[in-house]
């Protein structure tokens, strides 16, 4: 165990974590190319507003039941699998945990919507939709366990983080796009087409399943006697915590569309989906961090090394800051492109762009904040203060949504994000005295609200030209100024390696 643990330590370091980063990253925006040209193209000229609106809300229900399903255990699985790691023993049967939960929570879902099915028909007007779309949601729903059960296997288990996010953000997307291609190029009733939306979005799953396989860790025996009663104890209890604060966070994500859905509509649940697409490049990066960041801040709050946490949570807030800012600044500077791609009946979403993206860039600027509290020993105190901001959610969606129509709904999304990063930001400030900003992160947003000021002065150019020029300035002044003014070391020390190599070659 201890040759094993000094192997990790080498393994799982901030080497490993801008390793996978930079990997996951590099598939995460070709997959966020892929997924451009699939929504601008494909989706928003082979679907209808109504079609799209189905989607939205089949893909928001399948999330949701997904994190109920998991009973929590997945969050759970970062927090706790440190205490079964065991090569040797095939990690005490942490694989067959892994899949025994989710399905047992799948049961429940099922049993929990026969009984609840009258009172949700009641008071909402989903009874068609569900009647026609049910056996979608439950086979993508059981696919998404499926796929996150071995994902994060392989991820906790394998060390290996880019992996899955390699399949989900890149060859999902590739798969999806496919799919999309037949409805624009070929005539196929919505009814056909969904199916093969289905299958496409489930590939990843069984591609993953090979790999666990193909690396010798496919052993599903469990190992009962390792279940101790402490071991248990701490798992039901990290596991409750986490299915309520996951749970909570998929209905903060998605409720704003089955409530657009169900308030004004599916076609403008449809324009919302769309035009959000965009909003969310801007937290992209932040995802393969989060998956192998767990893993490292896990382990590193079992061994009490706070200082590394520390220093894990100042670099994650200013790289992402730097980022995030730099996206958030190229897609609003090409508002009017982006508009120009799609129909003109999604011009509607346009401040949806822009408040989904300020949404992303919050996400982006507090760094790893959520991956530190969920595997503290706090972790509990996460999921209270997620139970009222749900309300918040709810009630902001009702109040915003009648004014501002799909914009208030993004404009809660804000609302949500600002508070629930506040709060973590103040409370590991107060119990932990980590506070990762410093004047660098305040320069860094003035120089790209002033890009952001500049840019607009440029002149139109049509459409192609103007991207590619437009895009180019702003991350040369962007990146120059910031690189000159030497506010982000990390950034400059990229960029003379880079300098470096050129001059030899």
């Amino acid at each position: 165990m201890y040759i094993w643990a000094q192997k990790l330590e080498r393994k799982a370091s901030m080497s490993t974590i801008g390793k996978q980063t930079i990997k996951g990253s590099i598939y995460s925006y070709l997959g966020v190319i892929i997924g451009f040209f699939s929504v601008t193209l494909l989706r928003s000229h082979g679907l209808s507003t109504e079609q799209n609106g189905d989607l939205e809300v089949i893909i928001s229900f399948s999330v949701i039941l997904t994190q109920f399903g998991s009973l929590g255990f997945f969050s759970a699985s970062t927090r706790c699998f440190p205490y079964f790691r065991d090569p040797e023993k095939k990690h005490h049967g942490f694989l067959f945990l892994m899949l025994i939960v989710p399905f047992i929570g799948t049961l429940l879902i099922c049993l929990l919507f026969q009984v609840l099915k009258p009172l949700i028909f009641a008071y909402t007007d989903y009874e068609d939709f569900f009647n026609g779309y049910s056996q979608i949601i439950l086979i993508l729903t059981a696919g998404t366990l499926l796929f996150s059960a071995f994902d994060n296997y392989n991820r906790v288990a394998l060390v290996d983080a880019a992996t899955g996010s390699i399949l989900k953000e890149f060859l999902q997307k590739l798969t999806v796009a496919c799919a999309l291609a037949l409805v624009l190029f070929f005539p196929l009733p919505f009814s056909k087409f969904i199916w093969i939306w289905l299958i496409a979005n489930l590939i990843p799953t069984i591609i993953i399943i090979f790999k666990v396989a193909k690396q010798d860790a496919l052993d599903l025996k469990p190992d009962f006697k390792f279940l101790t009663p402490p071991i248990v104890r701490m798992l039901s209890s990290v596991s409750l915590f986490a299915v309520i604060t996951g749970l909570t966070t998929m209905i903060i994500q998605y409720i704003d569309r089955i409530m657009i859905n169900d308030m004004i509509g599916t076609s403008l649940t449809g324009i919302y989906g769309i035009t959000a697409f965009f909003g969310t490049v801007v937290a992209m990066p932040s995802r393969i961090m989060y998956r192998i960041g767990g893993v490292i801040i896990a382990e590193k709050w079992k061994s009490g090394d706070l200082a590394g946490i520390s220093s894990i949570y100042k670099k994650s807030c200013s790289n992402q800051l730097l980022i995030g800012l730099l996206l958030f600044i190229g897609i609003w500077a090409n508002i009017h492109n982006i508009l120009k791609m799609i129909p003109p009946e999604y011009a509607e979403g346009k401040y949806v762009i822009l408040f989904v993206s300020l949404s992303g860039l919050i996400e982006m600027a507090t760094g790893m904040n959520g991956v530190i509290l969920a595997t503290s020993k706090y972790y509990k105190y996460d999921t209270f203060f997620f139970l009222g901001l749900i309300v918040v959610t709810i009630v902001a969606n009702y109040i915003f949504i009648p004014v501002w129509g799909i914009t208030g709904a993004a404009a809660a999304s804000v609302l949500s994000t600002l508070l629930f990063n506040l709060y973590r930001y103040l409370f590991i400030w107060k119990k932990f005295e980590m506070q990762p900003f410093n004047w660098h992160n305040l320069y860094i947003v003035l120089i790209g609200l002033t890009v952001l000021a500049l840019i607009h002065y440029m002149p139109a150019l049509p459409l192609v030209p103007d991207i590619i020029i437009r895009s180019g300035v702003i991350t040369l002044i962007y990146t120059g100024v910031i690189y000159m003014l030497k506010i982000a070391p990390e950034m400059n020390e990229t960029i003379n390696k880079l300098i470096e190599k050129v001059s030899r070659r």
